[in-house]
C-alpha cells in the first residue's frame, strides 16, 4: 500500500500518484500554506509560506510583467502544504548526521555519500511529483530552465528580505548567496506578517489573477478569489 495523507478536505492524497483539482489549489494548497510558518516559527510573529509565495509572485510580476513566472513563484512551495517546510539548516544538519553515521557503519565515506544521495533524491522525487500535479491543476507547463532559475533567484531574494525584515540581528553571517542577494521590491515597504486568514485570502486572489483558467474551473472569480 502506497503512502498517503488525509487532506483538510477529507480526501486521501497518494504520494506516489498525487492528484489535485483546481479547487484543491485553493482549499488544500493555499489553506495549508497559510498555516505553515517559515523559519520553523523562529520569528516574533508567525510568517507563513503563503505570504512568502505571494510576495515573490508580486515582485516577479511587477519587475518583469511575466505572468507565467509569477504563477510559478506563487506555487513554487506548493508541495509544502503536504510535506511541511523544513528549514534549510535542518536539512543540512540531517544530511551531515547521516553521512557521519553511514561512514561509521559502512567504514567508507564513498558509501555514506551514496546512501545520503539516495535519500535526498527520493525526497526530491516525492516533492517533484507533487509539484507536477499542482502545475497540472493550475494549467501551467513545467517551468523552463529559464523560469526555474528565475524562481530560485526570487526565492533567494525573498529570503534576504525576510532576514532583513523579520529576524533579529544575525549572530553570524548567513549563506553567502543569501547575503549577496538584493531584497525583493515590495509593494508596501517592509514585510509585515499577515494572519493566516489574510494570507489564505491573498494567496487565493493571486492564484485567481495568475491562473484564470484554474480559477474558472474552481468556480472562482477575481472579485471572490478567496471566497
Amino acid at each position: 500500500m502506497s503512502a498517503w495523507a488525509q487532506t483538510v478536505t477529507g480526501r486521501a492524497l497518494e504520494y506516489e500518484e498525487p492528484v489535485f483539482t483546481a479547487e484543491h489549489l485553493f482549499t488544500e494548497i493555499g489553506h495549508g500554506l497559510s498555516l505553515i510558518a517559515r523559519f520553523a516559527g523562529q520569528t516574533d510573529i508567525a510568517y507563513s509560506v503563503a505570504q512568502h509565495s505571494v510576495l515573490m509572485a508580486e515582485s516577479a510580476l511587477d519587475e518583469t510583467g511575466d505572468g507565467e513566472l509569477a504563477a510559478h513563484c506563487l506555487l513554487h512551495d506548493g508541495h509544502e502544504a503536504l510535506v511541511g517546510d523544513r528549514p534549510r539548516p535542518m536539512a543540512e544538519a540531517v544530511a551531515q548526521e547521516a553521512r557521519i553515521r553511514c561512514a561509521a557503519r559502512f567504514a567508507s565515506q564513498a558509501a555514506a555519500a551514496v546512501v545520503v544521495a539516495v535519500f535526498q533524491d527520493a525526497e526530491a522525487r516525492v516533492k517533484a511529483r507533487l509539484d507536477a500535479a499542482i502545475w497540472q491543476a493550475a494549467g501551467l507547463d513545467e517551468p523552463t530552465s529559464r523560469i526555474a532559475a528565475l524562481v530560485k533567484s526570487y526565492d533567494l531574494r525573498a529570503l534576504a528580505t525576510e532576514k532583513r525584515d523579520l529576524m533579529r540581528p544575525a549572530p553570524r553571517p548567513w549563506n553567502e548567496r543569501i547575503e549577496a542577494s538584493p531584497p525583493l521590491r515590495l509593494r508596501q515597504g517592509r514585510i509585515r506578517p499577515w494572519p493566516p486568514a489574510i494570507a489564505e485570502e491573498r494567496f487565493a486572489a493571486a492564484l485567481t489573477a495568475l491562473c484564470p483558467d484554474a480559477a474558472k474551473a474552481a468556480g472562482r472569480t477575481l472579485s471572490e478569489g478567496a471566497a
